[in-house]
């Protein structure tokens, strides 16, 4: 340790030294001072460099051992210490994961997030987070660990869903770096799933208008209304079946979507075609009571749309009508305002547009009961 000592010269004090420990084995490192507040002075400043000169000296061969160790990698003492204290002498990414999540979809409802939103995100991570070995720290999660999950567990699912899982994780890893609870996104790196461009699948006017008679023919009062609001005003269908008959305005031609209701928790007033008008004031419930369609509407849905020789698939009534309307003449911004989209408008006309004819188009929002 750096020390101060007074020298002195037939019995007085001449000065002042100040000794720095030793270099080897053999001499001592000091300084001279003639005046005591001077060696005070450059003591004080000394003893905030970590390691004494003398210690430097003395842990030379350790120094050079390592970095030698270091070589191969292509790192630096550095960057090792860093690591090394970030991983082992921090709290940083000690927070369990399902702890990190929780106060992630809470933030996220508190700013005004769906409950849908908070339903799809709670699944699908704790999932990863249960397939991926249970609830343990954050930090520890890695990269590769989350290559695996979505490229060799979710080996089956489409491009699509794998970047869906993607986006998902990186939201979260965002966050607790952003709450200062880690300091790496390990899905940052990751490379993305190259999402081939599929023409999307689309039902003809004369299949949606047998759809929609059977359901009138049936009395299927709620499916019918719920087809009507995702083919003709570009609702979801889950959006259209947490609806009541109180938020369709048919005086107004209007159908209102709270932001409770709405995937992206913004509320919109969707218009509501002419044709659509017809199907509506055709079925209307004047009683304006409860949800136009049950809790079970995914099973009523799916018998309205079995018929013979019909190739129905998921979303592609909702398909149907954001490319017949840009089509038919709706500008772009109509059609992404009434599906509540919020992607890029570039990729939704690239997707959409030129899929089916203008004539076709108008035929669509021509089907009438």
């Amino acid at each position: 340790m750096a020390s101060i000592s007074a020298q002195k010269r037939a019995g007085k004090i001449v000065g002042y030294s100040v000794y720095l420990g030793s270099v080897g084995h053999e001499r001592r490192v000091r300084r001279f001072f003639p005046q005591r507040k001077d060696a005070e002075r450059f003591l004080s400043t000394q003893t905030k460099t970590p390691i004494p000169v003398g210690e430097l000296w003395d842990r030379k061969a350790e120094m050079l051992h390592a970095l030698e160790r270091l070589r191969p990698t292509g790192t630096n003492l550095h960057d090792a210490i860093s690591f090394y204290l970030t991983h082992h002498g921090s709290t940083t990414g000690q927070k369990l994961c399902t702890e990190v999540l929780e106060q992630f979809l809470a933030e996220k409802l508190r700013i005004g997030r769906s409950r849908q939103y908070d339903r799809n995100m709670r699944q699908s991570l704790t999932r990863f987070i249960t397939l991926t070995g249970g609830d343990r720290p954050i930090g520890t999660i890695t990269r590769q660990q989350i290559t695996d999950y979505v490229y060799r567990t979710n080996a089956k699912l489409s491009p699509v869903s794998k970047a869906n899982l993607l986006r998902n994780l990186n939201v979260l890893f965002s966050y607790a770096i952003k709450e200062e609870l880690l300091e790496h996104n390990p899905v940052a790196k990751i490379t993305r799933p190259i999402v081939p461009f599929r023409k999307p699948h689309i039902l003809s006017p004369a299949d949606f208008s047998r759809i929609l008679h059977r359901c009138l023919q049936k009395q299927w009062h709620d499916r019918l209304v719920v087809l009507v609001l995702v083919g003709f005003c570009g609702i979801r269908v889950e959006e259209a079946c947490r609806l009541s008959w109180k938020h369709l305005h048919l005086d107004q031609g209007i159908v209102e979507l709270p932001a409770d209701f709405a995937k992206k928790a913004r509320f919109r007033n969707n218009r509501i075609p002419p044709n659509a008008m017809e199907w509506l004031r055709r079925v209307e419930d004047r009683r304006r009571r409860g949800r136009i369609i049950g809790g079970n509407w995914s099973n009523l849905l799916r018998s309205a749309v079995e018929l013979p020789k019909l190739d129905y698939r998921q979303n592609c009534i909702r398909h149907s009508f954001c490319s017949y309307a840009l089509a038919s003449g709706w500008s772009l911004a109509d059609v992404i305002a009434a599906m509540g989209h919020a992607g890029s408008p570039a990729v939704i006309f690239s997707n959409y547009r030129n899929v089916v004819s203008e004539t076709d188009g108008k035929r669509w929002f021509a089907l009438s009961p």
